[in-house]
């Protein structure tokens, strides 16, 4: 029988510490195609998948730490400047636990939008790309 993974079981970690406030992570990733045609091709182009492109989407409520937790936390303030700072991340995706899937790379924060409302919590929005140097394993496993 499989096991069904709670979303909440997931967790976004950025510079080791937790995304403060997050409550959404959305992976996605697109395959990066190179078309060619030559001579011996006979007039049928190829198609070769020759990368990936990698990003989240990640949302969430506006928190500001309190004194010790920038410790354990990244919050909105520190996310902020990283993303004028066009700063390279390094993350962990995945269940935090030994033997459990997870991917690790660096991302950097590509768009940022701030929502404050008269009613309910402010809350953020961005779009990361996973930076890669390689492709990322998403097979590996937490030790």
């Amino acid at each position: 029988m499989t096991t069904r993974v709670n979303g909440r079981d997931i967790t976004l970690k950025v510079s080791t510490k937790f995304f403060a406030g997050i409550t959404d992570v959305d992976l996605s990733s697109s395959a990066t195609v190179e078309t060619s045609l030559i001579k011996a091709d006979a007039g049928v182009a190829q198609e070769e998948i020759v990368g990936f492109e990698d990003k989240f989407a990640i949302s969430g409520i506006v928190c500001i730490n309190e004194a010790g937790q920038e410790l354990t936390e990244m919050d909105w303030t520190a996310l902020r400047a990283a993303y004028r700072a066009k700063t390279l991340i390094p993350f962990v995706y995945g269940m935090g636990t030994a033997g459990k899937p997870e991917i690790a790379g660096n991302m950097r924060l590509m768009s940022w939008n701030e929502k404050s409302g008269s009613a309910g919590k402010a809350t953020i929005s961005c779009d990361a790309k996973i930076i890669q140097d390689a492709d990322l394993d998403w097979a590996s496993v937490a030790v």
